[in-house]
Parts: C-alpha cells; sequence; structure tokens
C-alpha cells in the first residue's frame, strides 16, 4: 500500500499516553500536555530597551541641554517625573517616568554639571510597552508544543514553573537472526555484529521516547513469542527488526500471521518495503526489516510520525528527524517502479541554492551511505532523478 495509506491505518490503532507535571528545568526535550497561559503582561511595565536618559520628545533638538532629575533604575520602581526641559537617567529594564515619551541612548548624550546635552534625537520606539509582547491570561504554548530553550524561557517569563507534560512512551526493541552478534563479542565464521537495535535506540530517544533493549534473538518462534509477550507488558510500543520479509526464517512475519494482528504489510517505498504493523496482545507493533538503511528510512517515514501522533504533535511543533527542501541534483539518482524512492543525496548550499549530492554506491544494507549523506530524496515513484532537476528532499538533522 502507499506510505500516506500506512500512515493512517498506523494512526489508527494509537495507545493514550499518561501525563505527569515537572518543573521547567527538568521540561526541555518534552512534548506539552495542556495549553500554557501567561500569568503576567509582557512587559510588566513600559521601560526602557536601552541605557540613557528618559526625555520628552518635544523638548529635544540637537545641540538642547536639559536638566538631570534623578535616576531610574531597573529593579526599582517610582522614578521622578520627567517636566518640560528635564531628562531622567535610565538603565536597561528599567520603569519609564511619568511624562517621559522617548528614549535618549547614553551615546548620542554629554553629561556635564547637572545637565545632559542632546547630540543625536532620541528614539521613542526604544520603550518597551506594557504588554506588547504578551498580555495576561493569554495562551502562549499549545498542548502538543515541543519544549526547546525559547520555549522554556517563554514558560518562565509568564510565570509558570511547573508544566504537564506527556510521559515518554516505552519503546521495546527486538532485533532477530541467528547470525547476529554483539558488537563487544568476537565474530565466528558466517557471524556479523547487530546494529540495528542501537541506532533504532538513538532515534527512538531522539523523538522523545524511552527505548527498552530485548537484545538480539535466535530464529525460534518460542523465543520470539516469548519476547513479545514480555515487551507487550511492558512497553507502549514494540519495534522489530528483521524477520519480515518473504524468507524461510522471516519469523517476524509468520508469527504475526499466525498469532498476532496485521494491520499492513509492505508498503510502496524504497528502501525498505517490507514493512508491517499491528498489535501483538492489543501492544502496537512495527516489524522493521533488517537491512539497516531500510530499517532507518522506515522509521523515518513511519514510525516517527506515529510517536509524534501519539504524543499528541505533529513534525511542525514537536520531534523532528529533518525537514523538508527542494534540492537541486547535482547528481542523477535512480527512481523506483511504482514506489517512493528514498535514495541517499548530501546536501550543501552552492551558489546561494541547496544541491545534492551522491557520495557512496545506495545499497540498503550499506549504513555507511546514511554517515556519508545527509539527505534523503523524496523522487514520486516511476520517477528518475534527473542531474538538474529540482526536487523534494529530507533533510536530515
Amino acid at each position: 500500500m502507499t506510505l500516506q495509506r500506512a500512515l493512517e491505518i498506523s494512526y489508527s490503532n494509537s495507545v493514550e499516553l499518561d501525563t505527569e507535571k515537572i518543573t521547567i528545568d527538568e521540561a526541555h526535550g518534552r512534548i506539552l500536555s495542556e495549553d500554557i497561559k501567561s500569568h503576567v503582561n509582557d512587559p510588566i511595565f513600559d521601560n526602557s530597551a536601552m541605557d540613557g536618559w528618559a526625555v520628552r520628545i518635544e523638548d529635544c533638538k540637537i545641540g538642547s541641554k536639559l536638566k538631570i532629575i534623578g535616576t531610574s533604575q531597573a529593579g526599582k520602581f517610582n522614578p521622578p517625573p520627567v517636566r518640560k526641559g528635564e531628562a531622567c537617567k535610565i538603565m536597561t529594564g528599567a520603569p519609564i517616568p511619568k511624562g517621559a515619551n522617548s528614549i535618549l541612548i547614553i551615546e548620542n548624550s554629554k553629561e556635564e554639571n547637572g545637565l545632559v546635552t542632546i547630540l543625536e534625537n532620541p528614539k521613542p520606539n526604544y520603550i518597551r510597552k506594557l504588554g506588547e509582547n504578551i498580555t495576561i491570561g493569554q495562551t502562549i504554548l499549545k498542548s502538543g508544543t515541543l519544549l526547546s530553550p525559547f520555549e522554556i524561557s517563554l514558560a518562565a517569563t509568564s510565570g509558570n514553573w511547573q508544566v504537564n507534560v506527556v510521559k515518554k512512551p516505552i519503546v521495546s526493541i527486538i532485533s532477530t537472526g541467528d547470525e547476529l552478534v554483539h558488537p563487544s563479542k568476537k565474530l565466528k565464521d558466517g557471524e556479523i555484529f547487530e546494529s540495528n537495535s542501537f541506532g533504532i535506540s538513538a532515534l527512538i530517544r531522539k523523538m522523545g521516547g524511552n527505548p527498552v533493549h530485548f537484545g538480539h534473538i535466535s530464529d525460534s518462534m518460542e523465543e520470539l513469542r516469548k519476547t513479545l509477550n514480555s515487551a507487550s507488558e511492558k512497553s507502549d510500543l514494540i519495534i522489530t527488526s528483521g524477520g519480515v520479509s518473504m524468507g524461510e526464517w522471516d519469523l517476524v512475519r509468520k508469527i504475526m500471521h499466525e498469532e498476532g494482528k496485521i494491520k499492513f504489510w509492505k508498503i510502496k517505498l524504497r528502501p525498505g518495503g517490507p514493512p508491517l504493523f499491528g498489535t501483538w496482545k492489543n501492544t502496537p507493533i512495527f516489524g522493521l526489516p533488517g537491512n539497516p538503511v531500510s530499517s532507518h528510512v522506515v522509521f523515518i517515514s513511519l514510525v516517527a510520525p506515529w510517536l509524534n501522533k501519539i504524543m499528541g504533535s505533529d513534525e511542525n511543533n514537536g520531534y523532528k528527524l529533518g525537514n523538508r527542501v527542494k534540492i537541486r541534483l547535482k547528481d542523477p539518482v535512480k527512481g523506483a517502479p511504482g514506489k517512493i524512492c528514498m535514495r541517499r543525496i548530501y546536501v550543501e548550499l552552492e551558489d546561494d541554492e541547496l544541491v545534492g549530492h551522491v557520495r557512496t554506491h545506495q545499497g540498503s544494507g550499506n549504513i555507511n551511505s546514511l554517515v556519508t549523506h545527509n539527505a534523503l530524496t523524496l523522487l514520486p515513484p516511476d520517477t528518475e532523478g534527473l542531474a538538474g532537476q529540482l526536487i523534494d528532499a529530507i533533510w536530515l538533522c
């Protein structure tokens, strides 16, 4: 089926996550579960954006001298009012004295014998007006927003010390295959190092989840069943790696067909065509291909949007693994009959335009191709990517 249809089916098989209240000091990288409203106006009062003099603009001409009547300091209130022919020294953030309507910056003035001489015209826009940024009761952050340093600073500015966030989803990872060996071990003939679970774990963390490793298991229906049962009891989502294609030992597909519930199997995507999605004892499960590039591409295309969805967010407000951009191909890339084609390319800025190069071969087993490139093409089905052509791509981040 199409990628879009696969997403729709997976979205309809969601889970409800709990929420928790935490301080903003703990909130970086979390998703809001409730809107945040401001408890104050920002600014709370009219204040100066610069160090200088609070003056009446109508009194000011270059060369004029104004009488200094006092100082307005940040953290102090009730500065002396400014009348005709007067100036009040003022610091950045300090309240604007009554009567003043402009700020003469310190660099454009000369202070001598209790008088300030105007060297350049003052500016009314150096006054920050009460509530010009946010107002009391205003919704400043929506539910589903990913809290970055900017959002956290805004929450603090608005008087919010604690926020309600979605609990991190627990995602179990199961890797399958007799040939797999942990990277800490020594290889024997016919063995390879298991890598997918570590890359998938990192992707889960990047998407705000808590990965739980169940290690790699042998090609045994009994062991797979036992592991799936254990994972379903402990997690919001199960991800398997390998065992979903057409081979005799593709046991994930087999056990899901016989004992689980498959919602879809195979999508029109290259690389990564044979993933499955379903439920095991009511726990959602994504079965990813065993080839490392395919597993990563399927995670980016299917699993990441699903995780955003269950956390009440999306790629615009929540976690993202890349940004959609327009790039001009410098090298040709092959398309795929009937499938969206996500080839690896390296994107960079060249002559004020984003361009894409091919640096290595495109085999789905070549994880190095995801290291030496930084983007994925989004070639529509039955479309070749020609050198010089402008195409859509995902610039990975």
